[in-house]
């Protein structure tokens, strides 16, 4: 497995509340969006980060327990106890500091282990399988626009202009209790994964993102070729992308 992230503050915020982590020895790959005033936002997406890291790093995928403990956990166990163990140190924060009151962040894991996928998500930032012949929308948003075209009310096409297209039904740091999505899948040598915050996915196409990843193998250039799209179609938000290559070698 090969990997590479890049994110960018785009062309109108000042602040990029986007972080993104690529962890080669863990297989551990996240991408969180944040939203807050001041500099919140920020630290609501890097609290997701690290706590992800900090528990994936506590964890043996031959025993499958956290250090110091006797459970028993599956990798999307543990994805479960990343995402809520965030979501309960953003609220912690959020209480601590008026400056960090109403601060939240999506929040996208992708694991590899053995040839499979684990993925676990909150809020809207995706996860998609790119494969030579198709791309697929793996995560599925927890958003307004989302739930109307589940209920037959809006199209497709609809909801890319929908009013209501950035609000939100899911974060970390929203409640106290967060229901986590997770799925798992084997993945074939020659697929390729990637995890973006909206501000790519508002701006790029599914199609136009599959041709770009498959176009070529150097991760890193496809990464900024994603990112400097997004930026010449206007930035409005800050762009994160994280890409991953089953390349056959574990």
């Amino acid at each position: 497995m090969r990997a590479s992230g890049y994110t960018d503050v785009g062309k109108v915020r000042e602040v990029n509340q986007d972080n993104f982590a690529a962890i080669d020895l863990l297989g551990l790959y996240i991408v969180a969006d944040g939203m807050g005033g001041h500099a919140a936002g920020e630290k609501a997406s890097l609290s997701a980060v690290t706590t992800g890291i900090e528990v994936f790093s506590a964890y043996d995928f031959e025993t499958q327990k956290l250090s110091g403990s006797d459970v028993t956990l599956t990798i999307e166990d543990v994805i479960k106890v990343a995402l809520k163990e965030a979501n309960n140190r953003i609220i912690q924060s959020s209480i601590s500091s008026i400056h960090l009151q109403g601060m939240g962040t999506t929040e996208v894991i992708a694991v590899y282990n053995k040839g499979r996928v684990y993925f676990g998500n909150v809020g809207d930032s995706r996860g998609y399988l790119i494969t030579p012949e198709k791309i697929v929308q793996l995560t599925r948003d927890h958003s307004v626009v989302q739930d109307l075209k589940e209920q037959g009310l809006i199209t497709e096409e609809e909801a890319k202009v929908h009013p209501y297209r950035n609000v939100i039904t899911r974060c970390l740091g929203m409640q106290a209790e967060v229901e986590v999505d997770t799925f798992s899948f084997d993945l074939a040598v020659g697929d390729k994964i990637i995890m973006c915050t909206d501000g790519l996915t508002n701006l790029v196409t599914n199609e136009e993102i599959k041709d770009m990843v498959s176009s070529s193998d150097d991760l890193e250039a496809i990464c900024k070729k994603l990112v400097d799209t997004a930026n010449e179609r206007g930035g409005h938000d800050n762009i994160t992308v994280v890409l991953l290559h089953n390349d056959g070698n574990d």
